[in-house]
């Protein structure tokens, strides 16, 4: 959980210092910043904007990581060793790996071209009054406005990032499902108690799984493939890149809360137990 809220902490310190901006315009959108800070060149901002797609990247298989992580913890102890030590440089390995493909999706993929750069120009000017080629800028844009043809670099775009977040998202749903799955069985004959335990962790863990659909799976949908509808639309989107933040945090006051219930449920059950045990005593002296 520490490095998934550092991953968020410094997902959060990218936007706070790059400020990057997302536009929705029609067939595409630019993803793009305003600013260089530190008086960084237009060729570095353009290696920094895909910087934040990969570390979204990587925070979206550390969620991954962590069920597959609370699993073993919970009904394979043996693979636990995977977590530890030398071997968990795989898991390392893992994230490293789709954190670059989105980066390298993002940087070479996205790259804005002249149709792309022609499209968006009235646009920039009208909005924020600069032109593409003066700011550092990304774009997508599904089809050729002159000739309405299918652009095919963007459209496999599209299919790795989908590719990346369907994997992440159904590892996250196979896990948390059998841990719901298995802890049933295991507590079929155990006290009310424990089952209330279990609802507990079943509430947490749809909470887990509802919030990143929410905050972190949804937004990305929505930006990648509303293009594909021609919609006529312009509107700027940044309230979609804040939504990436907030759920790092989001995940922690989940973990908090049902820690809290715990100690809450098992607080409130010690009362019980000593009435029970001190009506006899009580009773001696009368």
């Amino acid at each position: 959980m520490v490095v998934f809220s550092a991953l968020g902490i410094f997902l959060a310190s990218l936007e706070a210092i790059f400020h990057p901006n997302l536009h929705f315009y029609n067939n595409g959108f630019a993803f793009f910043s305003l600013k260089a800070p530190f008086g960084l060149s237009h060729g570095c901002m353009m290696v920094i904007l895909p910087v934040y797609a990969g570390v979204y990247s990587l925070t979206i298989s550390m969620l991954a990581v962590q069920f597959v992580y609370r699993y073993c913890a919970l009904f394979s102890l043996s693979y636990l060793s995977f977590f530890r030590g030398w071997k968990s440089v795989s898991w390392i390995a893992y994230l490293m790996f789709f954190g670059i493909m989105w980066w390298i999706g993002a940087y070479y993929l996205l790259n804005m071209d002249d149709i792309s750069a022609n499209y968006f120009k009235n646009e920039m000017i009208l909005r924020y009054e600069v032109l593409p080629t003066e700011i550092p800028m990304m774009t997508f844009l599904a089809f050729d406005p002159n000739d309405g043809s299918v652009r095919w670099w963007d459209v496999l775009y599209t299919i790795q990032i989908s590719s990346i977040m369907g994997t992440q998202y159904i590892t996250m749903i196979y896990f948390g499902w059998n841990m719901h799955s298995k802890m049933e069985q295991k507590i079929a004959g155990l006290s009310v108690a424990l089952k209330r335990h279990h609802r507990q962790l079943f509430r947490s863990l749809v909470f887990q799984i509802t919030c990143p659909t929410i905050f972190l799976f949804s937004p990305l949908v929505l930006i990648i493939y509303i293009p594909y509808f021609e919609l006529e639309l312009s509107f700027p989107a940044g309230a979609a890149i804040t939504a990436f933040n907030v759920y790092p945090a989001m995940d922690s006051i989940i973990v908090l809360m049902d820690c809290g219930m715990l100690c809450f449920s098992k607080y409130r059950s010690v009362p019980e137990t000593k009435q029970v045990t001190a009506v006899p005593k009580l009773n001696k002296f009368n």
